[in-house]
């Protein structure tokens, strides 16, 4: 396993959390309350946006630690799946942004699927 890679997959995805930590308020705010969805207060989402940035750390370290490429394609998987559903098409209903698709198209999209490429074969 190549850590530097695993490093730019986890910076790709505390980059991702963290524009979505500073601008999922303002959408939050600015959504129709008639929307029959309960959305998380500010502190909450930012709470748990934090709690999963740890849980990727973790994951990437323990990669490292143990050698083995599973955890750090586990996390690349999860942001994939994550850019498909909910990103995009939040961004196309909300005309062309939503918290975190800037990152999960430039950032997540081209470093996971390079090492889905590169490390797909567990170890």
């Amino acid at each position: 396993m190549r850590k530097g890679w695993a490093w730019t997959v986890f910076g790709a995805f505390a980059l991702h959390n963290l524009e979505e930590a500073l601008t999922a308020p303002a959408f939050f705010d600015d959504l129709p309350p008639s929307l029959p969805i309960p959305w998380p207060s500010t502190a909450a989402f930012q709470a748990a946006t934090a709690v999963v940035t740890i849980l990727g750390l973790a994951l990437v370290l323990f990669a490292i630690h143990r050698d083995r490429t599973w955890p750090v394609t586990t996390l690349a998987t999860i942001m994939l799946i994550n850019i498909a559903i909910p990103h995009l098409p939040l961004a196309i209903l909300n005309n062309g942004y939503a918290p975190g698709v800037a990152t999960a198209l430039l950032l997540n999209l081209p470093i996971d699927l390079l090492w889905l490429t590169k490390f797909r074969k567990p170890k």
